[in-house]
């Protein structure tokens, strides 16, 4: 018999990988777990996301997307350039890394743990890149914004670097050196000698 999928079963299954990643984390969790808390079978979960990388995309992505929605609206109150840089880089390395119990941890072990066959895609990074990237150029004066470099380059960087950032919340919670980093990769957006 086909299994008929039903909103309010996937919603359920949703909302309790949010709960067990957001208390566990990607490692920790099964699926039987997940599956156990939302009142549904592991078979029946499977019908909804063929794999745990699939399920924890589908948390994390909408939860990422409202992470940057929530930091454009609050950037259109700020004028100033350099409180506007320096609101994305704490918000990226800082605020996100330890919003929901280190919910991004999820991200960064989801990647480490996949594999080859799991179909793993960059999508995801691709579009927050492109993201970041227009509101750096948002906030940079127009002959500065060439050192974003070019496919979203610098926002790669920022990226790569969220990912350390996700990792010290974990261990350490937030760096006592991101007000520094920050002020520093600051002063060199809108300081440093730009590309020839």
């Amino acid at each position: 018999m086909v299994q008929v999928k039903k909103a309010d079963v996937r919603e359920a299954i949703l909302a309790s990988a949010f709960q067990l990643f957001s208390e566990k984390d990607y490692a920790s969790t099964s699926l039987s777990q997940i599956a156990k808390q939302a009142g549904a079978s592991t078979s029946n979960l499977y019908s909804y996301f063929p794999s745990k990388l699939d399920l924890l995309w589908a948390v994390l992505r909408p939860w990422l997307f409202r992470q940057i929605d929530q930091l454009e609206m609050e950037l259109q109150g700020i004028q100033d350039g350099r409180q506007r840089i320096e609101r994305i880089l704490f918000v990226l390395w800082g605020e996100i890394p330890a919003a929901d119990n280190n919910l991004a941890i999820n991200l960064v072990q989801g990647v480490a743990l996949s594999k080859p066959e799991d179909n793993y895609s960059r999508d995801l990074l691709l579009y927050l890149e492109q993201r970041l990237t227009v509101m750096l150029k948002d906030s940079l004066p127009e002959d500065r914004q060439g050192l974003l470099g070019e496919n979203d380059a610098f926002s790669h960087l920022a990226f790569m670097a969220f990912d350390g950032f996700v990792l010290t919340t974990r261990v350490k919670g937030r760096s006592k050196r991101l007000s520094e980093i920050v002020r520093i990769t600051t002063d060199l957006l809108l300081n440093g000698t730009p590309p020839d």
